[in-house]
């Protein structure tokens, strides 16, 4: 068999990689910063790579006395590192938080405390990430039944010639006091079925008991919701103990005066409570029994897990 190479001369298939390269390079939103990846289109920006994912669920916990609020990092974007330390400078942007058209409360800024007039971080010659930015909060004062917002948006860079990426340069978090569900959950058991078809189950090595899987986290979202980590640490898992994927997103909303919990999944409409099934919350145990399905019409998914509170994340 001939090789691939043998029907082309090298100089003809280097210049047509390279044809290929500059036209896929020759992008408005590269050129200009909007994706903020200025080092591979010939420009240099500063961004925040989180603001690309905002806005940001944050749960605190309601205490007197300032604690630390880790915020966002600053990316600087060219295929060479910092050549000198860059100092980029934010502004505490309240109109971003409006602007989310998420129905947030502004964050009072009384309860914050950080340099002033307006924040800082520094990108250290010869890094491309500045250190995460992090601010003081007493959140004492703030009212447990409300979400708050807090955005903030790079105003200037002290290096000449650097640019800052449009539409990666504000970033908007809804920050909630840890409701009274939040924490870390053990299983106490638990039955997972795949199906190949609705009826048909799948009779695999991901189906079967939750025994032995590692302990859920139940994030607060909102003053009746609770968020479960997609992948990793805290996440749901199959039996055995492995990933599960296509349901991003997932949260749970407990009533407070009758206990019920409802299902809900940003990445997957389909998955819903399990009907007929339970889904409650015990107070006076710390217990949740929960069933919930996805992919009710195709590659069912049925999941019941019991599980009780272990400890505070």
């Amino acid at each position: 068999m001939n090789n691939i190479f043998s029907k082309f001369k090298i100089p003809t298939l280097i210049a047509f990689t390279m044809l290929s390269l500059s036209s896929c390079l020759k992008d408005e939103g590269f050129e200009n910063g909007t994706y903020g990846m200025g080092g591979f289109a010939g420009g240099t920006f500063v961004a925040v790579p989180a603001a690309s994912s905002s806005p940001f669920s944050i749960s605190i916990d309601s205490k007197s006395g300032n604690q630390p609020l880790e915020l966002f990092s600053v990316n600087y974007e060219n295929v060479d590192k910092a050549p000198e330390d860059i100092t980029v400078t934010f502004t505490k942007d309240d109109a971003a938080v409006t602007a989310s058209g998420l129905g947030l409360t502004l964050l009072p800024a009384s309860v914050l405390t950080f340099t002033s007039p307006n924040p800082t971080v520094v990108i250290k010659q010869g890094t491309r990430v500045s250190p995460n930015f992090t601010c003081q909060i007493n959140t004492g004062t703030l009212d447990p039944t409300k979400n708050y917002g807090l955005a903030f948006t790079i105003t200037s860079v002290s290096k000449s010639g650097v640019a800052i990426s449009k539409n990666l340069k504000t970033v908007v978090y809804k920050i909630a006091l840890k409701n009274q569900w939040d924490g870390i959950y053990s299983i106490v058991s638990g039955l997972v079925t795949r199906y190949n078809s609705p009826g048909v189950p799948a009779n695999d090595a991901l189906s079967g008991s939750l025994a032995g899987n590692s302990d859920v986290h139940l994030i607060t979202s909102g003053v009746n919701e609770l968020d479960i980590p997609a992948s990793g640490t805290g996440s749901f898992r199959w039996s055995g103990n492995g990933g599960i994927g296509g349901i991003d997103g997932l949260r749970m909303s407990v009533n407070a005066a009758t206990n019920l919990v409802t299902w809900s999944c940003a990445g997957n409409a389909t998955l819903t409570n399990w009907a007929g099934k339970v889904n409650n919350y015990v107070p006076a145990t710390k217990t949740f029994t929960l069933n919930f399905r996805w992919n009710p019409a195709s590659s069912t998914r049925e999941y019941t897990v019991v599980l009780k509170y272990k400890g505070p994340r």
